[in-house]
């Protein structure tokens, strides 16, 4: 991938260019990566061309909560109502532990919420939030088997700047039942998001 400029980076109001300033960032950032709490490592899959970086991310979430506006007014989702749905992020096996990010999705149901046949069930705009940066994607959700169904990464934030790649919704482990106590009063409905993502290297 050529990243080369024919002209001069823009220059920012302090004096400092672009990139400059998103490497001086980027050095920030790294130094809090483990403090986030979430799985990451280098990703397993090829060798990222020059000028990048791959990185491979999991974290569970608790989606929760969910606002449908049917066109019917009433009853459940059909093709073409839209929705909304947030969900705390939590690393992988702390889920109802300390909250690391926030997940967030609006978009349109593309077949009926019943319909199980379907190889989606809604195409779905998503952000994770994070301390150390926003990653953004779009992706179809639920469907006969979410295995099959990878998103797309459209960019990010702060850590994830320029971000690209793949990630999938799957289905996660819910919290295991306490062997003494009062169990939950519900299973909590856990969703494991795994990225393979590709990064600008700024270094």
């Amino acid at each position: 991938m050529n990243t080369h400029r024919s002209t001069p980076a823009p220059v920012r109001s302090d004096g400092l260019s672009r990139r400059t300033a998103l490497h001086t960032g980027a050095a920030t950032v790294a130094a809090m990566v483990g403090a986030v709490g979430l799985t990451r490592g280098a990703a397993a899959q090829g060798t990222a061309p020059a000028g990048w970086r791959t990185e491979h991310l999991e974290f569970e979430m608790t989606p929760q909560d969910p606002v449908t506006i049917p066109r019917a007014g009433s009853g459940p989702p059909q093709r073409g109502d839209w929705f909304y749905v947030d969900a705390p992020i939590y690393a992988v096996g702390d889920v109802g532990g300390t909250q690391v990010g926030t997940y967030q999705c609006f978009g349109a149901w593309t077949h009926a919420v019943d319909d199980e046949t379907a190889h989606d069930q809604r195409l779905t705009t998503v952000q994770f939030r994070f301390d150390d940066g926003n990653i953004m994607g779009l992706i179809n959700e639920l469907g006969a088997d979410p295995t099959t169904t990878f998103g797309a990464v459209q960019g990010g934030t702060g850590a994830y700047i320029g971000a690209l790649g793949t990630f999938q919704q799957l289905p996660g482990t819910p919290p295991a039942t306490p062997s003494a106590g009062t169990p939950p009063a519900e299973v909590p409905n856990v969703v494991l998001t795994v990225f393979e993502l590709l990064l600008p290297d700024l270094g």
